[in-house]
């Protein structure tokens, strides 16, 4: 028998509660200096948490039926915001509440919802944390989350756990009857709960190693985040381009393991592509559905990891030549690339 799962998002909407203000009169214990906020190695957890939590921010997201909380990090000078794409999805507007009780609007600069990611912006200038990838995160490693589960009532709530797994491939279902491949997750056990959508995952050393996305509705301790490697190339270019375009991929496709899983494929490396956008990048190149990309301008390609870090390294109008396995054949195959 084939199981059944369900996975919650952790968006939180709550009619009821609109309008009220949870804020009190600024706290003056918490340092807001702005700067990069460094985290000495093997600190005691009550001291990392002290070190980085005026990064954190709980988001309320105005709709037009009421509003939704969630979660978010700074990561970059300037109030640049990492969070998830449904925490800020429709939103008419946004506020950010900071750890020293203050609070800020704040707007969408690019949101994602196959990556289920978006960069907000506030022009409070705060702390934030270091979202360089971590090549050596471990199964069994300590880690933190920090949210707002539920209402901001409960805002910079922190639970403990450990990586769990690496590598976590799911299919979400979506409004609509859509579905949404989320690929390479990191499975831990810190708890979490609605509301801790686009909170960071940190390590021992107060790096923020994932974004919280969702968890498993029937178990208890299986919670998932998308691992930074994931936003980092992203969140360096938009903050780095004014016009806030990353390439179009115009692909579906994810690690051939999975392929391998499915038997569609016998290869060990390279992305699988699914089905080609008509008219994208990789259509006009020549790329086919049932393709394994296994080079990008000569470098190999791992997973999608690998896929999105190179491709939102490029820019608009740069060529590229693409490596291809189809069947028997090797394809060297040769596009522009198109920022959107």
């Amino acid at each position: 028998m084939k199981a059944v799962f369900l996975f919650i998002i952790f968006s939180f909407v709550n009619l009821g509660l609109c309008g009220c203000n949870f804020m009190t009169t600024a706290d003056s214990t918490v340092d807001m200096t702005p700067g990069l906020i460094k985290v000495s190695e093997n600190l005691p957890t009550t001291e990392v948490v002290n070190a980085v939590k005026s990064a954190v921010v709980g988001i309320t997201a105005t709709l037009s039926d009421g509003y939704s909380v969630g979660s978010g990090v700074a990561i970059a000078p300037d109030g640049y915001i990492l969070t998830n794409h449904h925490v800020v999805e429709g939103a008419n507007s946004l506020k950010v509440y900071l750890a020293n009780n203050t609070d800020a609007k704040a707007n969408t600069l690019w949101s994602d919802s196959a990556l289920d990611l978006a960069i907000i912006k506030t022009n409070i200038n705060i702390p934030y944390l270091d979202t360089s990838p971590s090549s050596n995160l471990k199964v069994g490693e300590d880690v933190i989350a920090i949210g707002t589960p539920l209402t901001l009532q409960f805002k910079h709530t922190v639970t403990k756990g450990i990586i769990s797994a690496l590598n976590r491939s799911l299919e979400i279902s979506n409004l609509g009857g859509t579905t949404t491949l989320m690929q390479n997750l990191i499975q831990h056990d810190a708890s979490i709960n609605p509301g801790n959508s686009g909170g960071p995952l940190i390590n021992s050393s107060g790096k923020v190693v994932g974004i919280n996305t969702l968890k498993a509705s029937d178990a208890e301790g299986i919670a998932f985040a998308i691992p930074i490697e994931v936003a980092s190339a992203i969140t360096n270019r938009i903050v780095q381009n004014v016009n806030n375009k990353v390439p179009s991929l115009g692909v579906f496709a994810y690690d051939v393991e999975l392929a391998k899983f499915t038997n569609k494929t016998q290869f060990n490396s390279g992305v699988y592509v699914e089905d080609v956008k008509q008219n994208s990048i990789f259509d006009n190149a020549g790329i086919k559905n049932g393709d394994i990309i296994i080079e990008i301008n000569d470098t190999p390609l791992n997973s999608m990891i690998d896929f999105r870090k190179l491709l939102y390294s490029l820019n608009d109008g740069d060529e590229i030549s693409l490596k291809i396995l189809r069947k028997d054949e090797t394809l060297i195959l040769r596009t522009k690339i198109e920022c959107k």
